[in-house]
């Protein structure tokens, strides 16, 4: 399997089949948007953009910028979000910047929803300022990557605080990755389950309290642009 192989996937054929997580990380792996490190103190592991040192890290636009592959893995997203839901139909579907819109917008489609719209950054926190959502309205967050659920809050407070009328969020939050540094169970999730396609636990730390650091492994920085020594593959 290889790029041209992925970009010449047929999102018709997979409508009637789920695509297991280890496939979908073997995409992002040749679309070299996904790492994590082997545990072996000999391999390096990376300082993110952030400065802090990680054990992994995704870079989901690097497989969203193909549209069969966003389309695919949108609908893969939405058999599971319709299955958990119970089949009810959100009105609108709302993504946050910057790749969380446009997925969040195949997600929309897939799913069937009459509405896609999506928040605006304003410095740490999201407003939603363009259009009113009417009242009650079935309401769910998709989001491409979820870490520590900043932006995810930051989303449902912009909506809560500048919609005139009060919305109602389904229980689940859709999202292409999950990778927090410790899995919680769903009550520790403000009330919304996370339902993903891909979920892994990854750390960041400063680089003072890297165990990876402690053990001897090399770091690398920039892992983008310097996919060939992490990963010793061209």
């Amino acid at each position: 399997m290889d790029l041209q192989y992925l970009i010449s996937l047929k999102p018709d054929d997979f409508n009637n089949r789920d695509v297991s997580m280890e496939e979908i990380l073997e995409w992002f792996q040749i679309c070299r948007a996904y790492w994590q490190h082997s545990g072996d103190p000999n391999d390096p592991h990376v300082m993110l953009t952030s400065g802090k040192h990680s054990n992994g890290f995704f870079d989901c636009l690097r497989v969203l910028q193909y549209l069969n592959l966003s389309d695919i893995l949108a609908n893969q997203l939405a058999r599971k979000i319709r299955v958990a839901c119970g089949g009810v139909k959100a009105d609108y579907v709302i993504g946050s910047p910057m790749a969380g819109i446009t997925f969040a917008h195949d997600v929309a489609r897939a799913l069937g929803a009459t509405c896609n719209m999506f928040t605006e950054k304003d410095g740490d926190a999201m407003t939603f300022n363009r259009i009113a959502i009417p009242p009650n309205s079935l309401v769910l967050q998709v989001e491409e990557l979820i870490t520590t659920r900043k932006t995810t809050n930051a989303v449902q407070n912009g909506i809560d605080s500048d919609n005139p009328d009060a919305v109602v969020w389904l229980p689940v939050i859709g999202s292409l990755v999950y990778r927090p540094a410790k899995f919680n169970d769903s009550s520790e999730q403000g009330g919304r389950t996370i339902i993903s396609l891909i979920a892994k636990e990854i750390w960041s730390v400063k680089p003072e309290e890297c165990p990876l650091c402690a053990s001897g492994s090399k770091i690398i920085s920039k892992p983008k642009k310097n996919w060939a020594a992490l990963t010793g593959k061209n």
